[in-house]
């Protein structure tokens, strides 16, 4: 099911009645977990199994690391080979199989199941970070684990934020869902801007815009004019769908009683690419922080014969490569990690990383805009089919023949006036005050305009694929 369908919704609402009928914390908490694992199973029934049992092993994995304090390498050695072991094979299979195939042929085994592609349940990264970040804070001392099933399963499974985020710490969620929730108005009134927006941006802005740039991405040779076109449209696809997501989860959690994480905070206004990766996909870009980035970094600190540039640039590097490998098997996506972790080292070296500010408005103006060409290139490899036709593109014309500069000129043109609700939203954001009539009339237009875009056929969220 889909935040945008009407199926989803008949769900939901039948869920939030049962939800705030039972006044009981438990209660609550088990209509939560049945809601959760009939909304993952929904298609594929097998991938609820699959989260229940995994699930399982992590709870009981858990409570021995607390109970046996000799065990808790071996414990979490174990944990982190079966829930990335998972990960890995419905990721990556697909990218290696025909690698499989040839190399068993070569010792004369001819198997069929490496020709057979694997399809990636959905969500799978998403709850596998939830669940290590989990168990490595008890392996580490730093949480102690629940003794409860039910509450650990609902922080694991629940249905808001299971496919694709946010990816919530249990210091953030655990505590909200062992505590005692009655219903507030100011849920709703938290929510339903939230929802306005979600709906907003997926069905108005990013599904427009995304009609022009997949059919460009699916060219065998743009022009590089055209391939521009597609990643400015695409930047501003992903950023409206994936940000429409997160509002959609956070909004519905909202009316469930539950204050979850943000995740975008005006990416596109950044200074160099740190302060991007604090500004985008924000739970992904601290989990990497606090269980790659920062250990990685202790362990090379404390190797004396290392030397002092080395220590700087391999924790990023890694870190980055790590985010491009999450994302997916190919080599755009690891080109695309490699380059954030490159630009990372570099504005580190030139005084440029952690919290450096401009020392005037015109620098701060082109710090920005270097920082998104930056971004625009990093989403052209990002959404590419394959690096061969990211190498192409500067071996084919600039503006070929008029009828693809008139494509060109059509989806630059569709990419701009979709732009403006996006920045109007964030300058209201930013200068109105939340009783601003201002406020009032732009979801005002945002819900009429709703009604007008939604449709039956709605494509899914771009990150249902990671």
């Amino acid at each position: 099911m889909s935040f945008t369908s009407l199926a989803f919704w008949f769900f939901f609402g039948v869920v939030f009645a049962l939800y705030w009928f039972a006044s009981e914390k438990r209660l609550q908490n088990a209509i939560l977990v049945i809601a959760s694992y009939l909304f993952y199973g929904w298609v594929e029934p097998w991938l609820a199994a699959m989260l229940g049992i995994s699930t399982l092993v992590d709870f009981f994995l858990a409570q021995r690391m607390s109970q046996t304090k000799s065990q808790v390498r071996l414990l979490m050695s174990f944990s982190l080979l079966l829930n990335l072991g998972v990960l890995a094979f419905f990721k990556y299979y697909n990218f290696f199989s025909d690698d499989l195939a040839r190399i068993a042929n070569i010792f004369g085994v001819e198997n069929d199941f490496f020709f057979t592609r694997i399809a990636l349940p959905a969500g799978l990264s998403f709850y596998t970070l939830k669940k290590l970040g989990y168990m490595i804070d008890v392996s580490r001392g730093t949480l102690q684990p629940t003794h409860s099933l039910l509450d650990f399963a609902l922080y694991v499974s629940f249905f808001p934020q299971i496919v694709a985020g946010p990816i919530d710490r249990p210091q953030k969620l655990m505590p909200q869902i062992e505590a005692a929730r009655t219903w507030k108005a100011e849920y709703l009134y938290s929510a339903w801007q939230l929802i306005v927006m979600g709906l907003f941006k997926k069905l108005v802005i990013a599904n427009s815009v995304g009609s022009i740039t997949e059919r460009i991405f699916h060219l065998e040779e743009p022009t590089v004019l055209l391939a521009v076109t597609g990643a400015l449209g695409f930047t501003l696809q992903i950023l409206a769908d994936f940000s429409a997501y997160t509002d959609l989860s956070r909004g519905i959690a909202y009316l469930l009683g539950f204050d979850t994480s943000e995740n975008f905070k005006s990416p596109y206004l950044s200074l160099t690419p740190t302060d991007f990766w604090n500004r985008w996909h924000i739970t992904l870009s601290f989990w990497l922080r606090d269980y790659v980035f920062f250990p990685l970094r202790r362990l090379l600190a404390r190797q004396t014969r290392l030397p002092n540039w080395l220590v700087l640039a391999i924790p990023p590097l890694a870190t980055m490569l790590l985010s491009g490998i999450w994302h997916g098997a190919g080599l755009t996506f690891l080109l695309w990690g490699a380059m954030y972790g490159v630009l990372i080292v570099v504005y580190q070296t030139l005084g440029m990383g952690g919290n450096w500010k401009p020392s005037n408005l015109a620098k701060t103006i082109f710090a920005r805009l270097v920082m998104f060409g930056f971004i625009v290139f990093g989403w052209l490899l990002f959404a590419a089919p394959s690096l061969d036709w990211v190498v192409n593109i500067f071996s084919n014309p600039f503006f070929g023949s008029r009828e693809q500069q008139g494509v060109a000129l059509i989806g630059l043109s569709i990419t701009a006036v979709y732009s403006i609700p996006m920045i109007a939203k964030m300058v209201l954001d930013r200068y109105s005050r939340e009783d601003s009539i201002f406020r009032s009339l732009y979801y005002a237009v945002a819900t009429a305009t709703i009604f007008v875009y939604v449709n039956s056929s709605t494509p899914d969220f771009i990150y249902f694929q990671f």
